[in-house]
């Protein structure tokens, strides 16, 4: 009787033993996935964010933007946010910069390729602050006086991999949504990316 006892009391500890490890283990895969770079899937939108500090009104770092993954990256950048407060996009690379400029899409989650076809990529390198003397097209006005910085409404950034939007294996909207300061040159670039390909 006492070894039956004995059995059963090793072979409740065994069982218990390996549920234990198995619950172990959960935790480790979870957090390993959680680790992991998320890609925004193609049709997919996300908000992305861009910080950066000065000391003068004409310092401000470039930094790199992968777009693909939605991250700060100065190695797999398909653009910079640069110049005015980072306000700038500016492609890098191989990369070709349009624009597109809707009649009624006020959010770029709702832009789609048939909206953007006959946009040309290649024709500018950055997009910035919007003059109208000397003539240049940005995608956001400032007002010297206040020192803010006002996203043009319904204008989208494009970004593809050629020049031209069926040619693009990879092709991405970016819509600003503003440029804040805290500080005196201290700024925060907020933007949404739609992955159109």
């Amino acid at each position: 009787m006492k070894f039956l006892k004995l059995t059963f009391a090793i072979a409740t500890l065994a069982i218990l033993g390996t549920a234990c490890k198995k619950d172990a283990a959960q935790p480790d895969n979870k957090l390993a996935l959680q680790n992991t770079q998320a890609v925004i899937p193609v049709g997919g939108t996300q908000a992305g964010v861009v910080t950066n500090s000065s000391t003068s009104p004409t310092s401000w770092t470039a930094v790199g933007y992968d777009l693909l993954n939605n991250s700060p990256s100065s190695t797999t950048n398909q653009v910079n946010f640069d110049n005015n407060f980072d306000g700038n996009i500016t492609v890098v690379g191989t990369y070709q910069l349009g624009y597109y400029d809707s009649a009624t899409i006020t959010d770029v989650a709702n832009i789609t390729l048939t909206d953007v076809a006959s946009v040309t990529l290649g024709g500018i390198s950055t997009l910035g602050i919007n003059n109208s003397v000397p003539a240049v097209t940005g995608w956001y006005d400032y007002d010297r006086t206040f020192r803010t910085i006002t996203p043009v409404a319904k204008r989208y950034a494009l970004v593809g991999n050629n020049t031209s939007v069926s040619s693009s294996t990879q092709l991405y909207a970016v819509q600003l949504d503003g440029v804040t300061t805290s500080g005196t040159y201290n700024t925060t670039v907020n933007f949404h990316i739609k992955r159109l390909k």
